[in-house]
């Protein structure tokens, strides 16, 4: 779709630093029309991630837009947040994200998976969710509301992993969160499914060299205060954990922009499971890169992004939320 018509997309998140600014992608994109968000426990609790993105609509100056909560656990395992990346709040590193106001931002009329329902089947356009926290709430709205499956156009998921995980050798974060989640996912029959995994977002440094260019061209020096502070922030968590010195991959909105420039992307049809054992594979993306499985495929893996592009319409998006910022 174009600027003129852009692509409804509705907003599955676990706010922390990255989603933050998938977020902002989504407001301030011309091609993406955000039609609401759900949050999802994983980056932190439900409470937290529910106030983080309705801080982040808050300084963005993004009006219109509902927050409405949705799982607060995974459908089995227990909770473990990611305090070691995102601090205990999920969006620690700055003090300028306002307080969450609630009575203006938060959906109370519908749970999260109703909203959404509701959404894909009164939308007279075809309607994309992006899911880039644990999918928990995308498990339970397929299994719930099965009637949504072939009305939703894509879902673009930031999770898993081709090679090598980030939380255990195996895992990536998402996907670790929740394995059962995801599989119910991949096998509820969504017509396109891509994911972006972390063979892909760790091309995508939010550098030194990108931290100072945004602080150059968003012009409103609080907003882009806001956005150094959290992106440095999220920087130094990764050196601590991982020993990155480059700077921390921004996952999130690479998913984000996979709904608008898949052109960008190199990518695979391929069937991918979720080893659910509980062994020490437990919430590994299975990737039948070679099809040994002779398994209909079911997901298109990205392999690679043009990262330049990338961060050009991301710091594009950023000056666009700039000129809104009410803080």
């Amino acid at each position: 779709m174009t600027a003129s018509n852009p692509t409804p997309v509705w907003l599955d998140c676990d706010v922390g630093h990255d989603d933050a600014l998938a977020l902002l992608l989504a407001a301030y994109h011309p091609q993406i029309k955000l039609l609401g968000i759900s949050a999802v426990a994983g980056n932190a609790s439900l409470r937290n991630t529910t106030a983080n993105a309705i801080r982040v609509l808050q300084a963005a100056g993004i009006e219109g837009v509902k927050v409405y909560p949705g799982a607060s656990k995974p459908l089995v395992k227990p909770s473990e947040h990611a305090a070691d990346i995102h601090g205990e709040s999920g969006l620690d590193g700055t003090d300028l994200l306002p307080e969450p106001d609630y009575e203006k931002y938060l959906g109370t009329d519908k749970k999260a998976i109703e909203a959404i329902r509701d959404v894909l089947m009164t939308s007279e356009e075809p309607v994309t969710i992006v899911a880039v926290g644990p999918l928990t709430n995308i498990a339970l709205l397929v299994s719930v509301y099965p009637e949504v499956v072939p009305k939703i156009h894509m879902l673009s998921v930031m999770g898993g992993a081709i090679a090598l995980g980030n939380t255990t050798a195996a895992a990536e974060f998402n996907i670790y969160f929740d394995p059962e989640a995801a599989q119910i996912v991949l096998q509820a029959g969504i017509g396109h499914i891509a994911m972006v995994p972390l063979d892909v977002t760790h091309t995508v440094l939010a550098s030194k060299a990108v931290i100072e260019r945004i602080n150059k061209e968003v012009a409103e020096p609080k907003f882009a205060k806001l956005l150094t502070d959290l992106l440095w922030f999220f920087g130094s968590t990764y050196e601590d954990v991982f020993g990155e010195k480059d700077g921390a991959p921004l996952h999130d909105p690479v998913a984000m922009a996979y709904v608008f420039m898949r052109d960008a992307f190199s990518e695979r049809f391929m069937h991918v499971s979720v080893d659910c054992s509980q062994g020490p594979c437990n919430g590994r993306t299975v990737c039948d890169v070679k099809n040994k499985s002779k398994l209909e495929p079911n997901c298109y893996i990205t392999t690679a992004v043009d990262v330049d592009r990338f961060w050009d319409v991301m710091i594009g998006a950023l000056v666009e939320a700039a000129k809104s910022s009410t803080i």
